[in-house]
């Protein structure tokens, strides 16, 4: 999958929108815009350089009697969805590793306990646990939003964060 932009031969990143996921090889750049509460979850299997890329909006979707029709909207759902196709696709089941940016509580409300932040990422981080999944880097939780490329490659993941100031404001994991 190679998506091209104006200039010939200039690779243009894959849009990863909200409730959305996927999967790519190689050079590949896969980004998500906008995480607030939402949570990048960047799978990747560094021998075959097979990796995807999810924006969860929600935590739970086995609770969901529907996630099956929008696996890529909750924590749990996706990262199944995604080892499943990156496998299907050749990546190595044990030597996937994981890296999760997002899950900012940028709004307080009291009445509702743990912000959905923190539940996204509480869920992504119990879901790869159960799978045996590593999870090798994270940028969660705080109150700014961020923007996420992945690239399948090298396994980056470059975080920017938006209100930080310029020398703070991107992050490579």
């Amino acid at each position: 999958m190679k998506t091209y932009g104006t200039e010939p031969g200039i690779p243009s990143p894959v849009r990863v929108g909200i409730s959305e996921f996927a999967v790519t090889e190689g050079d590949d750049t896969l980004k998500s815009y906008g995480l607030g509460s939402c949570l990048a979850i960047a799978l990747y299997d560094p021998e075959t350089e097979i990796g995807g890329l999810a924006h969860a909006m929600l935590p739970d979707g086995d609770a969901d009697e529907n996630s099956d029709r929008k696996p890529g909207k909750y924590a749990d759902t996706a990262i199944r969805t995604l080892l499943r196709r990156m496998v299907e696709n050749g990546a190595s089941y044990t030597s996937v590793e994981a890296k999760i940016a997002g899950g900012s509580d940028m709004f307080e409300f009291d009445s509702f306990g743990d912000g959905v932040g923190q539940r996204n990422v509480a869920a992504a981080k119990d879901e790869l646990e159960k799978l045996g999944v590593p999870l090798v880097a994270e940028d969660v939780g705080g109150e700014t939003g961020r923007t996420v490329e992945f690239t399948p490659r090298s396994g980056t993941l470059v975080v920017k964060s938006a209100g930080e100031s310029e020398e703070n404001e991107t992050r490579e994991l």
